[in-house]
This record gives C-alpha cells, sequence and structure tokens, in this order.
C-alpha cells in the first residue's frame, strides 16, 4: 500500500478458502482516518473477472469505508499495454485529481483532518 506522502506499507495476507482475509490497519494513508480499526477482504483468485474489495472497518464510525476494483481478463502484450497508454494517457493523473478533488469536499464540509506524523505506529 503507497500514500500520498510517499510512504508505503506490505500487508502479508492468507486468504481462506474463498479469497477473504482479516487485517489491522497498520498505516497511515487517509487525512480523514487514523490508523485504527481493520480491513476485511475480499481478493477471490481472478477467473475470468476481477472483483476485489477492501473494507474498513474504523471504531465508532457510521459507516465503513468500502473500496472496490471490477475488471475482466484479457491478454496483454506490449502492443495491447501501449495501445492503452496512448488512448488513455491521463488515466494516473486522472486518478489522482479525483482523489485530491474528494479530499477537498471532505474538507470544505468540515470533516476532521488526521495529521500524518500525529499517530504513533506509522512506518
Amino acid at each position: 500500500m503507497h500514500n500520498t506522502y510517499g510512504g508505503r506499507h506490505a500487508y502479508v495476507l492468507r486468504t481462506d478458502g474463498r479469497g477473504r482475509a482479516l487485517a489491522e490497519k497498520q498505516f497511515y494513508v487517509s487525512p480523514f482516518l487514523p490508523v485504527s480499526g481493520g480491513y476485511r477482504l475480499s481478493l477471490p483468485e481472478p477467473d475470468g473477472d476481477l472483483a476485489l474489495t477492501v473494507t474498513l472497518h474504523h471504531p465508532g464510525a457510521r459507516r465503513p469505508f468500502v473500496a472496490r476494483v471490477r475488471g475482466e481478463r484479457r491478454p496483454y502484450t506490449v502492443r495491447s499495454l501501449l495501445g492503452l497508454t496512448l488512448r488513455h494517457p491521463m488515466a494516473p493523473l486522472l486518478g489522482a485529481a479525483r482523489i485530491r478533488r474528494r479530499g477537498l469536499g471532505l474538507w470544505l464540509r468540515g470533516v476532521p483532518v488526521v495529521r500524518y506524523g500525529t499517530e504513533g505506529n506509522l512506518r
């Protein structure tokens, strides 16, 4: 996992037969969420379709934070990857811009900010 401050943390997971796992949150990711709570992950081995879900359950939160990735398996070649890069050259920048826009919206609505480095167990 990476955060916008250049930090990285690896979670080593053991999934059950259905691709599910639990992990305690140990890494600062969002300025709006402290380093506490736990993740419930659904990471099944993809067949034709990819369907990953990460749910953060935080003590005292009304609702968990949920992130999903969906997709379909396609064969890749240098040509197909180059074609995607040429067709969607701004995709990484657009993703980063959307994350920052969402953060600005949360901040404008008064969601409290948890400062980086104020948590005791940062790596």
